[in-house]
């Protein structure tokens, strides 16, 4: 199969992003969608205070993000094969629905603790990060648990993200899921934000 043939879903599983965050001592992979690897360069983690690693993974999360959404963009436009302004005027929309789904899903809260609950990752639309790491964690686990604590983290967020997006995508689209459990989802999705306000 020619590069030319491979569906757009291939593609995506092929395409790796590799980002550093601000300060160069840490980096992130994505590949095959949403499979990351995060690791910090040699003899630079046990430099770190947590609120400068929170700081700096915040910071990578939105460049990774940023990074992955521009090359998913790229490849969708090549698989098309449209000139950059065409694939501009095929974003844009003038369907107020489709304009109010995509404000919403901008707007998506996201919210993931690692398994022992040293770290904490609040996201609003994938493009404001919020990490929060314990007092003296760092020191207390070390270098690859800590790796261990940020996977899975990242894991909770994604997966509170994929459930508010589907509850989304079935407030805006029919997805076939029956209504009651659609009706369960926002009742949930209410008294969570009760909860937090």
């Amino acid at each position: 199969m020619s590069r030319d043939d491979e569906t757009i879903g291939e593609l995506l599983r092929a395409m790796t992003v590799t980002v550093e965050s601000p300060d160069g001592n840490i980096w992130a992979r994505v590949h095959d969608y949403t499979q990351v690897l995060l690791g910090f360069h040699p003899w630079t983690f046990d430099r770190y205070d947590e609120s400068t690693l929170a700081y700096q993974l915040s910071r990578l999360g939105i460049l990774t993000w940023v990074a992955w959404s521009r090359e998913r963009t790229e490849l969708y436009r090549r698989s098309l094969n449209l000139s950059t302004e065409e694939a501009q005027r095929a974003e844009q929309t003038d369907d107020p629905h489709r304009r109010r789904y995509q404000a919403e899903l901008e707007a998506i809260e996201a919210h993931g603790v690692s398994a022992h609950g040293t770290l904490r990752v609040h996201t609003v639309g994938m493009l404001q990060w919020q990490v929060d790491i314990e007092p003296g964690a760092l020191r207390r686990l070390g270098e690859q648990p800590f790796l261990g604590e940020i996977h899975s983290a990242f894991e909770a967020l994604m997966r509170d993200r994929e459930r508010k997006i589907i509850t989304l995508k079935g407030d805006y689209f029919d997805l076939g899921v029956p209504r009651r459990w659609l009706d369960l989802m926002n009742e949930a999705r209410a008294i969570n934000r009760r909860g937090r306000g």
